[in-house]
């Protein structure tokens, strides 16, 4: 059994990715992992930077994989979250995922943008995210329906955009797979197409959609993430997962 470990966006859940386990082929177990909060729960904070979050979220998912392969996978804040995990297995000899894979997300030695600078009304705010996309449109005119999330959002931006980029030791020794979308009005392709220089063997695609490829997607992005990992496999042979697909998730 392979463990597909994906990781949310920013603002995000853990609950986008659970239509993929029901999608998932034979051999992998789609492990989508929800980041700790931001206020104490459960005698948990989320901490306040992405560099203090790695060792937290690399606890959860050493005791989410246990001694089986795994493939990381993140969305848009998700991608960084998922290469500096992957970085920091390797960096301290512990056992790496077998392949990581991003979407919506620039390589990271690209500075990230603030978007919610400038809409720091929470109307103005939620208006701006349904011209994205990312809310839907009977939440326009009720922003305070979605106050927590405007403000885990506008957390979870701000530690990316305060991220600041060190240079490996070395090239990314595991495939990279990133995915883009033609239309993301938040990151532009050319910065996504920066990532081959992190890496020995690193693949770009872009697909058709914008920022939210994972709720968008109408199996392209999912199966091509199952594919990477029925890949690292090769002794159990896997059905192609498209033939699973009935539409979009």
């Amino acid at each position: 059994m392979t463990k597909l470990v994906c990781l949310h966006h920013a603002g995000g859940s853990a609950s986008v990715f659970r239509p993929w386990q029901s999608y998932a082929p034979p051999g992998i177990d789609v492990v989508p992992v929800s980041l700790p909060e931001d206020r104490a729960e459960g005698g948990r904070t989320r901490p306040g930077s992405i560099g203090a979050l790695v060792p937290v979220l690399a606890d959860l998912v050493r005791k989410e994989v246990g001694d089986e392969d795994f493939v990381l996978f993140g969305k848009s804040m998700g991608g960084l979250l998922a290469y500096l995990l992957t970085r920091y297995f390797g960096e301290r000899g512990d056992s790496a995922p077998k392949a990581l894979a991003v979407a919506s997300f620039g390589a990271p030695h690209i500075p990230w943008r603030n978007f919610t600078d400038g809409y720091e009304d929470d109307r103005t705010l939620v208006r701006y995210l349904h011209r994205i996309g990312s809310i839907p449109d009977w939440v326009v005119e009720r922003p305070e329906w979605v106050a927590p999330y405007l403000g885990r959002l506008r957390e979870d931006v701000r530690r990316c955009a305060d991220f600041r980029f060190e240079p490996q030791g070395g090239p990314l020794a595991v495939p990279v797979r990133v995915f883009i979308g033609d239309r993301d009005p938040l990151v532009p392709v050319e910065a996504a197409r920066r990532w081959p220089e992190l890496g020995e063997d690193v693949e770009v695609r872009v697909l058709s959609g914008g920022h939210f490829l994972v709720s968008e997607d109408i199996g392209l992005l999912r199966q091509s993430i199952f594919g990477l990992a029925s890949d690292i496999r090769p002794s159990t042979h896997v059905e192609p997962a498209i033939w699973r697909t009935v539409g979009p998730s």
